[in-house]
């Protein structure tokens, strides 16, 4: 059968989630008030398309279904767990924003624990079939690889050993395919492929054949043509990214989750809603008082701007309490950057506070809110830094293919603070590359949580 079982795989696991998804609201309707079939009205569908909605942008965000097979079960479930906390999470701030009474905390707490029990069974029940069928052949395409090199021999490797892609590879021809004017020689190493469903030339590495040229010799044939670039070790992660532009095939080299309009736009509604909702209930009360406390322990002003550089190196004003001194330098008598060290002559005693419990970080919610940063991201340093730091960093500027964050993965892993050592900087500039590739909604919710965690328990590297 010459249908991807990928696309089987995860349209069938979507389709066993928003079924049971569907059936549980309603069974928990039911139950919830008479014994009768529940009448579904309008608010009810309304309700129940936003759990769809919710639960397919968070099994995406998770990547819940893709190439899940050889994935171990525990860790498989352990996803379907934590996608099962954040829509519990959705349901509640759902209830609580339209203030429905229809919908108790019993039935919330009904309805997750019914998926908890039901979802996971689910899974484990599909994923025995799919083994099975794996075994018997089905859903499988007979396939021919083609190559030399690195890339040929990995590539064939990697489809023998994972069968669950659905290839079953009848030929690997390695080497040897220099074409001269006489291809008789060329079509018997091939052989019979009039049965065959695709063939799969991986470009030479060491030029002993054209990739051009047998494509067009075998697109006479039913066979479907894939051709597999030779660009092992340009990405960091291995992970590639296809698309199109117009009729003009694109591959980035690094994977890119944050430039999806889908998890872009999950990252926008969630700062715009974080930000307000600290700008409105904490900001408001507390920036009068830490204003008040700037103004009796020093002379200037209380917000301190600088010029920080954000997504695509652009820059913009970034707003922090003030927390040193007005007339203190940003440079050394080098004319280098100088960066906060621990007991700093330049930072105010009340600066030293707001330095060190992060306080100081808060007007840049104001940032968030105007599309400049995001809540979680690569912290934004200061231009001057920004450009002493590339002759020192290699792929430092990677970092800012995302928005500048208030918080961010370097520093919930204690890279803050002064990096003035470059195997610092470096690791910081690793990790805020690794959120970049990796990011998922859950990892920023996990930032956010420790980033409050080290704010009461205290970080050694604030100063």
């Amino acid at each position: 059968m010459a249908t991807n079982s990928r696309n089987i795989f995860y349209f069938s696991h979507l389709l066993a989630d928003f079924s049971l998804i569907t059936v549980a609201f309603i069974t928990i309707t039911w139950f919830g008030g008479s014994l009768s079939f529940p009448v579904i009205n309008l608010f009810d569908l309304g309700f129940l398309a936003y759990l769809l909605t919710c639960w397919y942008f968070i099994s995406r965000s998770n990547a819940l279904y893709a190439d899940r097979v050889p994935v171990n079960q525990v860790r498989e479930l352990l996803t379907t767990g934590k996608c099962l906390v954040v829509l519990g999470t959705l349901m509640v701030l759902f209830v609580f924003a339209f203030q429905e009474k229809t919908y108790t905390r019993g039935f919330v707490l009904g309805y997750i624990l019914t998926l908890s029990f039901f979802m996971p069974l689910s899974k484990i029940t599909l994923k025995r079939v799919f083994h099975w069928m794996y075994r018997k052949g089905v859903v499988r395409k007979k396939t021919i690889v083609i190559g030399d090199g690195v890339t040929g021999q990995r590539f064939y490797e990697y489809i023998s050993n994972h069968q669950y892609y659905g290839y079953d590879v009848v030929r690997f021809i390695n080497g040897g395919l220099q074409l001269e004017a006489n291809t008789a020689g060329f079509f018997q190493r091939l052989g019979d492929i009039s049965d065959v469903d695709e063939v799969f030339i991986a470009e030479s590495e060491s030029l002993l054949y054209n990739t051009r040229e047998i494509a067009t010799m075998l697109s006479a044939n039913a066979a479907r043509l894939r051709i597999i670039p030779n660009i092992y070790g340009s990405s960091s992660t291995g992970v590639y990214q296809m698309s199109t532009l117009g009729d003009f095939p694109l591959l980035s080299i690094r994977n890119e989750p944050l430039e999806d309009i889908y998890n872009e736009a999950i990252k926008r509604i969630f700062d715009i809603a974080f930000s307000l909702f600290v700008l409105v209930f904490i900001c408001s009360w507390l920036f009068p008082i830490i204003g008040l406390f700037i103004k009796l322990g020093s002379k200037g002003p209380v917000f301190y701007k600088q010029e920080r550089w954000g997504k695509r190196n652009r820059p913009f004003l970034c707003y922090k309490f003030r927390s040193m001194y007005v007339a203190a330098p940003d440079t050394n008598a080098n004319g280098k950057f100088q960066q906060a060290q621990k007991h700093d002559p330049r930072i105010t005693p009340i600066g030293r506070f707001l330095r060190k419990s992060s306080l100081d970080e808060f007007p840049q919610f104001i940032n968030v809110l105007l599309g400049h940063m995001s809540v979680v991201g690569p912290r934004p340093h200061a231009s001057l830094m920004n450009r002493e730091s590339l002759e020192t960093v290699n792929n430092y500027l990677v970092r800012h293919q995302a928005k500048p964050g208030i918080t961010g993965w370097a520093q919930v892993n204690g890279l803050r603070g002064e990096s003035g050592d470059p195997k610092l900087l470096k690791a910081r500039v690793e990790h805020d590359i690794w959120y970049i590739e990796h990011w998922t909604f859950l990892l920023d919710l996990k930032i956010i949580f420790l980033t409050f965690w080290n704010m009461v328990a205290g970080d050694k590297q604030a100063y």
